[in-house]
């Protein structure tokens, strides 16, 4: 008995042991615990502290936008170094680089997910009473005391487990390849990114070079137009010319003056936002390289050069927005394959050895391995139409995918379009160019051998409208060479690459084929092209009946490199001297001497039309229809000097056709114009009282 109560009061002595020193853990494991909590809960910081903050934020920002090491802004910046430092620390190509990083990480983390699950746990129990029971004497029918426990007041647990769910590791190596894809994908709309950015770029250089070499001219004109405001000042004292004169003179200057304004603030819109797009702080200064523009003029192809349909299939082979689309299509098929997964049921197989510290076990360590299967019945037909949606999806990213290749189409379409009529209008700008410069020649000549009917303020006039129409014709080559890019851009090449791909050279990706001329058997019909057309726009016929023509044709050059600036030869070497010439755009230089009288004898040759390629997208305009030739010769010579616009005969097209009730008629076409010219020579015409007919594109009668 005495040793029972000894028993007892040890068991007791040490269960007040245990429940002190659990009691101390319980507290510190409850305090750890709000410690946690508190830590984690969101507070809104102090007024102080957002500002603080803001500051910090403010200093490591501008910090980081400070041009790198590796950029060197002493020496002037050219194109390719503005695309190339763009390219570098643009702020949206640094989040696109983020975002495929991260791209990137999901991709290894969903590989990782495809290991099985080996999960290890322990847990400490204490329970203040023993979980006694009773039991069932069968043979008297009564519950019986009974003085035996299976678990005591205090247990300790281990376990080590490896499960492996194969439904799981299946949708994980679906999910590892969806990331892969949609890594692809971010790299795809990257390289567009960065087209698009590289075009911003040409875009800005070219229009804040523009406007450098604009003020350089202003200022020279200004310098000239003072020695004009002095001698009609003389000429006032000495009575010669009136007061008003002399006035008119000085509001002439200070147009000039508010001129001057606008463009140094375009200038600065210009730089600011090359800065921008190139990653740098605006306040770092830096100069423009300004290349000489003639011979990037001459290196554009012609029109006639690129084959629409070559561009259309160089653009939906290479264009990185469509294979991001073919990368969206996969991804959904990954999840439709996902979603079909998720109709099977789901196969575990587990291992795992345990502990258990109980006294009362005969083993404290057991091992155990099987396998399991589950499947939610009624979770089936959810399963299922998700799995139907899944596969709608995927039609869905098949017509998208559609949707942007007949987008990609017309773009390359509408960029061709533009390219053509930029260059239509930058050859109707310099030929307007070439006559305000002529004129001032013969307004200076008449004055300085005493011409009657003109004044000092009528070569004024003369100098605002030539410098007018070079600002005009400089701001033409800047959309000329932007659409040029936007081109490229169109079809998927970098606008850095663009000089050696299929718009310019000859060693590009895929060479443009030389131009030759084709004569229809059946009607005369000459095309020009590569090759034959499908059918004679004339006659009908089919491209078996053309052959290959040797004739001569002055209205266009053949032969390789003969792009836009082997029709400008001529225009851009005629001397378009007073600073206007080309080739001293971006010299920084003043302009030379005038050049006498001897220049009023240049002519403006004219652009022509846009040319076959986009010769379907404008409109044309008949003025007639004759049985004889003379006929249409002589309404050609009706309209020549009217005053519709910079007209030429090359702007006309007589056109043979061969009517049931008539014959052969010669129809006389102007083509190659926009809507708006169309109905302004329409209603030029009508006043003249001559008949004519608009024939919109697509029209039956086209």
């Amino acid at each position: 008995m005495v040793k029972k109560k000894d028993g007892k009061a040890s068991r007791g002595k040490r269960f007040e042991t245990i429940s002190h020193r659990w009691g101390k853990l319980g507290k510190f494991f409850l305090l750890l615990c709000v410690i946690l909590i508190m830590g984690s809960c969101a507070t809104m910081p102090t007024e102080n502290e957002i500002i603080r903050s803001r500051e910090q934020n403010a200093r490591r920002d501008v910090e980081l936008i400070k041009p790198p090491m590796s950029v060197d802004l002493t020496q002037p910046l050219t194109l390719e170094d503005a695309i190339r430092y763009g390219l570098q620390n643009n702020l949206a190509l640094r989040v696109a680089d983020f975002n495929r990083e991260i791209a990137s990480k999901e991709t290894l983390a969903h590989k990782l997910k495809m290991l099985p699950g080996l999960v290890i746990d322990g847990r400490y129990e204490y329970k203040d009473k023993l979980r006694k029971s009773d039991v069932y004497n069968w043979k008297e029918d009564r519950d019986v005391e009974d003085y035996t426990v299976s678990e005591l007041k205090d247990s300790g647990k281990a376990n080590l487990s490896l499960t492996w769910n194969v439904l799981d590791t299946a949708m994980a190596y679906v999910r590892s390849g969806q990331s892969q894809m949609q890594e692809r994908l971010l790299k795809e709309r990257r390289h567009r990114q960065a087209q698009f950015l590289a075009l911003d770029i040409t875009e800005a250089y070219w229009q804040a070079a523009a406007v450098e070499d604009a003020l350089d001219y202003v200022h020279t004109v200004i310098r000239k137009l003072k020695g004009v405001r002095e001698n009609i000042a003389d000429a006032v004292k000495m009575r010669a010319m009136d007061a008003m004169d002399a006035t008119e003179a000085d509001m002439r200057l200070k147009e000039l003056e508010i001129t001057i304004r606008k463009l140094q603030a375009d200038l600065s819109k210009a730089r600011l936002k090359l800065a921008e797009l190139m990653g740098i702080n605006q306040n770092v200064e830096f100069t423009l390289y300004r290349p000489p523009i003639k011979p990037i003029i001459a290196a554009l192809p012609h029109v006639k050069e690129l084959d629409i349909d070559r561009l259309e299939e160089f653009a939906l082979v290479n264009r990185p927005d469509l294979f991001a689309s073919d990368m969206q299509v996969r991804i959904q098929k990954q999840e439709a394959k996902n979603a079909f997964l998720k109709l099977f049921p789901g196969v575990n197989f587990f291992a795992g050895t345990h502990y258990d510290a109980n006294r009362l076990l005969l083993s404290k360590t057991w091992n155990s391995v099987g396998a399991g299967v589950g499947w939610d019945l009624l979770n089936l037909p959810a399963a299922y139409i998700n799995m139907k949606g899944t596969e709608k999806a995927v039609e869905m990213a098949k017509a998208q995918r559609l949707m942007l290749t007949v987008g990609v189409i017309t773009q390359v379409h509408i960029a061709l379009l533009d390219y053509a009529i930029k260059i239509d209008r930058f050859r109707l700008l310099e030929e307007a160019y070439i006559l305000a410069d002529n004129l001032l020649d013969m307004a200076k000549e008449k004055v300085r051998y005493g011409g009657r009917g003109l004044t000092q303020l009528d070569v004024t006039q003369r100098h605002l409208e030539q410098m007018a129409s070079k600002l005009r014709r400089d701001e033409a080559v800047v959309d000329m060479l932007v659409a040029h890019k936007r081109l490229c851009v169109s079809i998927g090449v970098d606008p850095l690459d663009c000089d050696a791909s299929i718009l310019g050279g000859t060693g590009g990706v895929l060479p443009a084929e030389p131009l030759k001329r084709w004569k229809c058997t059946e009607c005369g019909y000459i095309h020009t092209g590569p090759r034959p057309p499908e059918r004679c726009p004339i006659c009908g016929a089919d491209r078996s009946r053309f052959v290959q023509y040797s004739g001569e044709d002055d209205s266009y050059a053949t032969g390789p490199g003969a792009g836009v600036g082997a029709g400008l030869a001529t225009d851009m070497g005629a001397g378009l001297g007073n600073g206007g010439d080309l080739d001293t755009w971006g010299k920084n230089i003043a302009p030379p001497p005038d050049a006498g009288l001897s220049r009023g004898s240049r002519s403006a040759p004219s652009p022509g039309w846009a040319g076959d390629a986009s010769d379907k997208f404008l409109w044309k305009l008949q003025i007639g229809a004759f049985t004889k030739p003379a006929g249409a010769a002589k309404r050609i010579a009706q309209i020549k000097n009217a005053d519709l616009r910079l007209m030429d005969p090359r702007d006309t097209d007589i056109e043979t056709k061969q009517l049931p009730r008539f014959g052969l008629v010669n129809r006389v076409r102007f083509k190659g114009l926009t809507q708006a010219d169309a109905r302004n020579m329409a209603n030029e015409l009508r006043r003249k009282g001559m008949e004519y007919w608009i024939i919109p594109p697509q029209s039956p009668h086209w």
